[in-house]
């Protein structure tokens, strides 16, 4: 049977005040015909339809959560984008422009994009180096139309440097069943651990969750938080932490952090 095709070359995002950047690293498209499963394919894209004439073809943003190819999943925050078009047997009808935008239902409990220069983030009593905020141009992220004047800058300056980050506020997570994300840009040449603190049975924890690895670019992570939900459903008092340690073999290193915003559905706690 002949297919028809549709292309798909990327998304944007469009986003509100309080949604910060809208950077983004939608690497698929979960592409629908009438709410049947197509397939997920990766960007840019062109996707055989075995069916013609006018169908409603729904494509759902689809990132690589914690940055891993093989956990591929339809990001749950953003909207999907719905177009009818008139299928025709081995041609292709493009889909592009495709924007999208943060559901009405999701909420940012923190953002941090290093513009004020009251951080939200403090320096534990390991860390033997500070973040600091630069404006250098050749440092600074930066995403056409929009303001981006500083990045978090963090200078591991000897191979025993420490660095370690954790939000001044706590943050009370969605019960176990509803996902929560940090979002972040990053630009990295030393290995990064992201994760968290919580509170259960009257005791801290810490809690590593992801270990970033050098990137000579700015890179975006969708990091999945909501393990600690899962197996320890009393856990209270979140905090999320950034830490490093100067990687074996480097003197020193440079990591830059940017718009790093905490993710989840707007739910009863």
């Amino acid at each position: 049977m002949v297919p028809s095709y549709v292309t798909i070359d990327q998304f944007s995002i469009t986003t509100d005040y309080g949604q910060g950047t809208a950077s983004h690293k939608i690497s698929d498209a979960w592409v629908y015909v009438d709410e049947t499963l197509i397939g997920a394919f990766e960007l840019p894209a062109r996707v055989p339809i075995l069916t013609e004439g006018n169908q409603n073809i729904t494509i759902r943003p689809g990132i690589k959560i914690n940055g891993i190819a093989s956990t591929r999943a339809i990001y749950p925050y953003l909207l999907p984008v719905t177009r009818q078009v008139r299928l025709v047997k081995d041609s292709a009808v493009s889909l592009s422009p495709i924007n999208t935008r943060y559901r009405t239902n999701v909420t940012f409990p923190w953002l941090e994009g290093f513009e004020l220069s009251g951080l939200t983030m403090d320096t534990t009593s390991k860390s033997t180096v500070a973040l600091q905020r630069t404006s250098d141009p050749a440092l600074v992220f930066s995403m056409p139309g929009e303001s981006n004047s500083f990045s978090g800058l963090i200078q591991l300056t000897s191979d025993t440097s420490i660095f370690e980050v954790v939000t001044r506020e706590t943050y009370e997570f969605p019960a176990a069943g509803s996902e929560v994300f940090l979002e972040m840009n990053f630009k990295t040449t030393n290995s990064i651990v992201v994760g968290v603190f919580y509170k259960t049975n009257g005791m801290q924890v810490q809690r590593p969750l992801l270990v970033l690895n050098k990137s000579d670019e700015w890179n975006k992570i969708y990091v999945n938080l909501t393990v600690p939900k899962y197996d320890t459903p009393g856990a209270t008092e979140f905090r999320i932490f950034i830490g490093a340690q100067t990687d074996q073999g480097n003197e020193q290193a440079t990591i830059l952090l940017d718009n790093l915003k905490l993710v989840h559905f707007n739910t009863v706690k």
